[in-house]
C-alpha cells in the first residue's frame, strides 16, 4: 500500500529531536538542485503532422507535398555534391597565353654632366634607366583573379652586356621565387648608365604538375615534345599497345621493338612497372624563355614593339565555384534556422491538436473523462514511484468492490483475523506476552 511520506509505519519509533546521537546529512550542492536543471533539453526533430489534422486545417496538405518535394530536392542536392567532391579531386586547369611586355625609362640623361664632358656617378642626378618586365593573361575569365606575373615563373634572369670594369655592380640579375614570398605584378630592374645596352631576358616558367622536355627518340615514339610524366607513361602505353608488344602470358611484360630498344638501353624486354624509371634519362627541364631587347637611353619612354606569347596553365573559375558551394556556411546556417522554426510550428500544432482532442472528450462525456483520466495519473503514478501494488484510485470506486473475488477475499480475511484474535486471549490465559502488533 502507498504510505503517506510523513506518517511513521507500525512498528516503528518516529525520530525524537534533539537526540545526541541523531547525523544529519547535508548535500552537495549539486544534488540539492532540481533534476530538470541538470537534465539537457532536447530539441524537437518531429516534421510530421499530426493524423487527420488535414479536416481541421486544409492547408496541411500543401505541407505534406512540400515535405515530400524537399526530400528529393535533398536527395538531388547530395547527389550532386558528392559529384563536386569528386570532381575537385581531378585537375581543372585551363590553358591560355600570358602575353609578355618588354619595356625601358630613363632619367637623366643630359643632366650631371662635368666641364670635361664626363658624367658624375656619384651625383644624386646620374643618368641612369629602368628595364620593366610585365605581361598580362589573354582570354581572361572575368571572374578570374589572383593571377600576377611572377606566379607563372620559377625564375628571372637578366644578362646585360656591358663592360664589367665600368659597372661593376655586375652585368647578371636574377630573382628567383621564395616559399611563401608575395607575387608581384612585374620585374623593374634600375641602374646607372647613358648609353644603350643590350639585354638578355631569361624567363623560367613554373608548371605545375611537372612538365619534361622529352628527348628526340622518345618524341618520336610518343609524338610529344614537352609533357608531363603521367602524359608521356600512358602515351608510352598507347604505343605498346598499338604495336601488340605485351607477353601473351603476362601482360605486365613488354617485348621491345627496335625504337623501345633505343629508349631502355637495348634490353630484350621490361616489366611495366620499370617504365616511369627507365624514360628518366630521356626527360629534362624545358628549354627558358629567352628574349632579346636593347634598352635605349635616348629616349623617356622605350617598349619594345614585339610582344612574347607564353602558353601557361590556370586554375578553372569553374573549381572556384564548386569549392564555393562546398563551402556555403551561411547558406546552411539559414537552411538550418528555417528548420527549427518548421519544427517548432510542427510542435505548437501538435500541441494545440492534444489539447483539442483533450477538451472535445471532456465535453462529450466529463465523468466518465474524469474518471478515466484520474486513473491513468494513478498509474502514471504508480510507475514513477515503483509501485507495484493495486491502484489506489481502482479501489476508491465502487465497481471495484463488485468484482467475483471480493467476498472470498473478505472471507478469508475475517477468518485470519479471528484466528489471530483467539490465539492471543489463548496466549493470555497461559500468561506468555501477546505478540507484538
Amino acid at each position: 500500500m502507498y504510505q503517506q511520506p510523513h506518517m511513521p509505519q507500525p512498528g516503528m519509533m518516529p525520530a525524537q529531536q534533539g537526540m545526541p546521537n541523531q547525523m544529519q546529512f547535508r548535500k552537495r550542492p549539486s544534488e540539492a538542485d532540481p533534476i530538470t536543471k541538470h537534465i539537457k533539453k532536447k530539441r524537437p526533430t518531429d516534421r510530421n503532422m499530426p493524423a487527420k489534422i488535414e479536416a481541421f486545417v486544409p492547408e496541411c496538405k500543401l505541407y505534406s507535398e512540400l515535405t515530400e518535394f524537399e526530400k528529393k530536392l535533398d536527395g538531388t542536392i547530395m547527389r550532386k555534391r558528392l559529384d563536386i567532391q569528386e570532381a575537385l579531386g581531378k585537375p581543372t586547369k585551363i590553358r591560355t597565353t600570358l602575353r609578355v611586355f618588354v619595356s625601358n625609362t630613363s632619367s637623366n640623361q643630359q643632366q650631371g654632366m662635368n666641364e670635361d664632358g664626363t658624367f658624375d656617378m656619384n651625383s644624386g642626378n646620374a643618368p641612369s634607366w629602368t628595364l620593366k618586365i610585365d605581361g598580362k593573361l589573354l582570354d581572361k575569365p572575368p571572374t578570374q583573379t589572383g593571377h600576377r606575373f611572377t606566379s607563372f615563373f620559377r625564375a628571372i634572369g637578366v644578362e646585360l652586356d656591358r663592360d664589367p670594369k665600368l659597372y661593376p655592380e655586375g652585368n647578371v640579375i636574377e630573382w628567383h621565387k621564395q616559399p611563401n614570398a608575395p607575387e608581384h605584378d612585374g620585374i623593374e630592374i634600375t641602374r646607372r648608365g647613358d648609353a644603350n645596352v643590350n639585354a638578355r631576358i631569361i624567363l623560367d616558367p613554373e608548371y605545375i604538375p611537372q612538365r619534361f622536355k622529352v628527348s628526340p627518340a622518345l618524341s618520336e615514339t610518343v609524338d610529344m615534345a614537352v609533357g608531363n610524366k603521367p602524359d608521356i607513361v600512358m602515351a608510352l602505353w598507347t604505343y605498346i599497345k598499338q604495336h601488340k608488344l605485351q607477353d601473351a602470358d603476362d601482360k605486365r611484360l613488354i617485348h621491345c621493338d627496335a625504337r623501345l630498344k633505343q629508349l631502355f638501353n637495348n634490353s630484350d624486354q621490361v616489366h611495366f612497372s620499370q617504365i616511369p624509371e627507365l624514360i628518366n634519362p630521356h626527360l629534362s627541364r624545358p628549354d627558358p624563355v629567352v628574349i632579346n631587347y636593347t634598352i635605349r637611353v635616348d629616349k623617356e619612354q622605350h617598349q619594345s614593339p614585339q610582344a612574347y606569347d607564353i602558353d601557361v596553365e590556370i586554375e578553372s573559375p569553374v573549381r572556384q565555384k564548386m569549392m564555393n558551394c562546398l563551402a556555403a556556411g551561411q547558406t546552411q546556417k539559414e537552411i538550418m534556422g528555417l528548420d527549427e522554426k518548421i519544427v517548432q510550428c510542427v510542435q505548437s500544432i501538435n500541441n494545440s491538436k492534444i489539447k483539442r482532442d483533450f477538451l472535445l472528450q471532456f465535453s462529450q462525456e466529463p465523468v466518465d473523462f474524469i474518471n478515466k483520466w484520474i486513473a491513468s495519473q494513478a498509474r502514471d503514478l504508480e510507475v514513477i514511484l515503483g509501485e507495484s501494488k493495486i491502484n489506489l484510485e481502482e479501489m476508491r470506486r465502487n465497481d471495484f468492490y463488485k468484482q467475483p473475488w471480493i467476498k472470498e477475499a473478505v472471507f478469508h480475511y475475517l477468518t485470519a483475523k479471528v484466528q489471530q484474535r483467539m490465539q492471543d486471549l489463548i496466549n493470555v490465559q497461559r500468561g506468555a506476552p501477546p505478540p507484538p502488533q
